[in-house]
């Protein structure tokens, strides 16, 4: 039940907008020809008028002139680029801009100008070349702006330069940090790649840990349990860690579910093999009639009498001295999502001792209390959580997801 760190980096896109519209020069500036002019400056009115179509005409006849000067075409494509970006033509709008931005036309006072929106519109399409090299550009005159670090980073990375992507990442994520700021998520993947390539696990896991509070992708969280299943684990121990996954929506095989639905089975508590299955089909990660069904039609069938006995026996582990009847109703309260009776039943069982496993009633407990919504009384009780290293690392992984920031898992 191992799987390697290993993450492939998706940028998100950033949304186009008028707003990345660059101020295109005066058209009465003496340095465009008169002939240039005149057509830009009624593509301009036409433009303003969201008349497209004749912008794009004036436009093309700009081009059209001969004995076009170098300024000239550099004003052109602004007014070009500016045009398509109107229209949402992205593609378009990175063909002019670039060609701006190469000109040797362009004035000093236009490169921070250009060279930010040719990054903003390069990375709206993921052309990571051409973000790499004007981010590059940008950040050699100590112009490149805070929200074009995340791509530019990403730029490096897509375009196989690793050592330059963690460089940037690292850099800025201790700013964010010192900053009391939360870390991009792509930074922090990528920074979990170099850590992984470096055979760095034990900054691996920390990454790791930083992204699934932070994010909680579904991904994440499987990557981060997958290798809490370690020897010697009792089967309630992996319980636990199988309800972690339902609880993270951490992604999870069909097999793994059907090894979730034998231990809840032998546990004896039908209905949470019946609500991880369920859990299961409702995120399409198992199928009806493969092979959980079985298990799934069994527990089923024994919830009723299940549910009709359990008051009964709520009552007879009241009655007892020890808490060893109290945490089997807490375990079953919490198949059952009844995370409130679960807490009342973990807290006799605890007052009352003399249950086996002396980790079991605060395990209990502290999930019902997370499940719940009471992440500052779950991670102290997790912090008390007694028992070997496996208990321990379980705890620890609950209150990871106690300390959660995200309200929905993210994914990418």
């Amino acid at each position: 039940m191992t799987t390697p760190f290993v993450r492939t980096v998706i940028a998100a896109c950033f949304a186009a907008s008028a707003a990345l519209l660059v101020a295109a020069p005066a058209i009465s500036a003496p340095s465009i020809s008169r002939s240039v002019g005149k057509p830009l400056s009624e593509a301009d009115k036409a433009m303003k008028a969201n008349d497209f179509a004749t912008a794009t005409a004036k436009v093309q006849e700009a081009q059209a002139v001969e004995g076009r000067t170098p300024y000239d075409d550099y004003t052109i494509n602004q007014f070009a680029a500016n045009l398509a970006l109107k229209q949402n033509d992205l593609k378009t709008a990175e063909k002019y801009f670039t060609a701006a931005a190469a000109s040797p036309a362009m004035p000093a006072d236009d490169r921070k100008n250009i060279y930010t929106v040719t990054v903003q519109v390069a990375t709206n399409i993921q052309d990571w070349p051409t973000v790499a090299t004007y981010a590059k550009q940008l950040q050699a005159m100590n112009a490149l702006e805070a929200n074009l670090i995340e791509p530019y980073a990403v730029a490096l990375y897509n375009t196989g330069d690793q050592a330059g992507a963690l460089q940037v990442a690292q850099t800025q994520i201790a700013a964010d940090k010192a900053a009391n700021r939360q870390p991009s998520q792509a930074l922090l993947q990528i920074v979990l790649n170099g850590q992984a390539g470096s055979k760095d696990n034990a900054g691996a896991i920390a990454t790791l840990e930083g992204l699934v509070v932070d994010y909680g992708n579904p991904n994440d969280w499987a990557r981060l349990i997958e290798p809490a299943f370690g020897k010697g684990m009792t089967d309630l121990q992996a319980l636990n860690l199988y309800r972690l996954r339902v609880a993270t929506d951490a992604t999870t095989s069909v097999e793994d579910y059907a090894i979730m639905a034998t231990v809840t089975t032998k546990a004896g508590y039908p209905g949470e093999t019946v609500s991880m299955l369920e859990h299961g089909l409702a995120k399409g990660e198992i199928k009806p009639g493969d092979q959980t069904a079985a298990p799934l039609a069994a527990a089923r069938a024994k919830v009723p009498g299940d549910k009709r006995e359990l008051p009964g026996f709520d009552a007879q582990a009241k009655a007892r001295k020890t808490g060893d009847f109290d945490v089997k109703v807490a375990e079953t309260y919490y198949g059952y999502g009844q995370y409130a009776d679960a807490e009342t039943a973990a807290r006799r069982a605890m007052s009352k001792g003399g249950v086996k496993d002396p980790a079991e009633a605060p395990m209990v407990l502290g999930m019902a209390l997370a499940r719940q919504g009471k992440n500052a009384e779950a991670i102290d009780v997790f912090s008390k959580v007694g028992g070997n290293a496996n208990e321990q690392k379980i705890a620890h992984l609950w209150t990871l997801y106690c300390q959660r920031k995200y309200t929905t898992p993210q994914k990418g």
